[in-house]
């Protein structure tokens, strides 16, 4: 019997089975962001599961994104160990019929199975097993559950930062790194977008007294590509553009959605006064900048080295050596690290296809998943 199993009380398979029945249940509810009465059902469920365990649970509504769920468990008054995870997927209705859930290979197939039911599963069969073996917490674990991360987490961020500043840890059951490794370390997410309004005309008759929109903004993304710097992990991506009519008309009206990911807060500062600062180059012509969504990076802090550091103990104890490292993509994490929590990412399932067609996780990986968020939950 493995370190794991030892740990657990149950063979691999047994736990591959009780991980996999409780992220089969949540996949099979479709969830996509916006879908408010599928969450708010999703969230009933999950609810119910979470009071199994002894939880106290407070459902809190979310107009026209569905519910976040706040869940307790363990008295006193310690810092608690605050677990967040997310209900919705990018997955439109439809999509599971489409692509129901399957096995193979070794591998579990669904929409949003990898991002991030399993590690939703994963979050509440920990303190399930706990409960049921009569162990407890180290410290009370307070779970939020929310429903929009994958849409800028507008409704959750204050629940997200107010919980992480009374936390003595934050943990982060998003997927793992490929190689199963945990993350300490992830760049910020800032979108941007850029409105150009010019004076349209017949690009052959009345060219001269037209201002062109897709060239004041033609000229504004030149700069906007000038404030990258990839030696201090700034990049920028323009996503999108649109605007005008047809060629032979000079266009009224431009857009464009960009997209910049920083590694470190300053910068995100400095990308940010550019960006606000962009004007246009034609006085006739008008251009609009905002920052539509934001996320702070995750930085390694020697407070999220430290919880790393609890975590890896305890992963060799279990006979695995929990590897660290960073991602471009954010998560809840960075809102609570932005704050001063500690805080420890990427302790969901090993995977891949993340959004797409050929998401899925890996099961031999889920009885370690396991082990190790309930060990931290006795250790933190």
């Amino acid at each position: 019997m493995s370190a794991i199993e030892q740990y657990l009380g149950l063979t691999a398979r047994q736990a591959i089975d009780r991980v996999l029945a409780r992220a089969r249940a949540y996949v099979e509810h479709e969830t996509p962001s916006g879908a408010s009465e599928a969450i708010a059902a999703l969230g009933a469920v999950i609810a119910a599961h979470l009071e199994a365990c002894g939880a106290v649970v407070r459902v809190i509504d979310a107009p026209g994104a569905g519910v976040n769920l706040h869940a307790r468990m363990g008295d006193g008054d310690d810092a608690p160990v605050l677990v967040l995870a997310h209900m919705d997927t990018v997955h439109p209705f439809g999509t599971l019929a489409a692509r129901p859930i399957r096995i193979e290979d070794g591998r579990a197939y669904g929409p949003g199975i990898y991002d991030m039911k399993t590690g939703l599963a994963l979050a509440i069969e920990a303190p399930a097993w706990l409960h049921e073996r009569g162990r407890r917490p180290r410290r009370p674990v307070e779970l939020l559950i929310t429903c929009d991360e994958e849409i800028g987490s507008h409704t959750s961020r204050a629940a997200i930062e107010e919980g992480a500043r009374r936390a003595a840890a934050v943990l982060v059951p998003e997927p793992c790194l490929p190689d199963g490794g945990v993350k300490t370390f992830r760049k910020g997410v800032a979108t941007y977008v850029l409105e150009a309004a010019g004076v349209a005309a017949h690009a052959g008759i009345d060219g001269t007294q037209a201002v062109s929109a897709t060239a004041e903004l033609v000229q504004a993304l030149v700069t906007v590509l000038t404030l990258a710097d990839h030696e201090r992990g700034t990049t920028l991506n323009i996503g999108t553009i649109t605007g005008g009519t047809a060629s032979n008309v000079v266009a009224a009206q431009a857009r464009a959605v960009v997209d910049v990911r920083i590694a470190e807060p300053p910068e995100g500062e400095r990308v940010h006064a550019a960006m606000l600062a962009l004007r246009a180059r034609n006085p006739k012509a008008d251009l609009k900048v905002w920052r539509s969504e934001h996320r702070p990076p995750l930085v390694r802090t020697d407070a999220v080295a430290a919880v790393y550091a609890t975590a890896r103990r305890f992963a060799a104890r279990l006979g695995v050596d929990l590897t660290e490292g960073g991602t471009g993509g954010g998560s809840d994490g960075s809102f609570a690290a932005a704050v001063g929590a500690a805080t420890l990412d990427g302790l969901g399932p090993r995977g891949g296809g993340a959004h797409a067609i050929d998401e899925h996780i890996i099961l031999h990986d889920l009885p370690f998943r396991l082990a190790l968020l309930a060990g931290l939950y006795e250790e933190l």
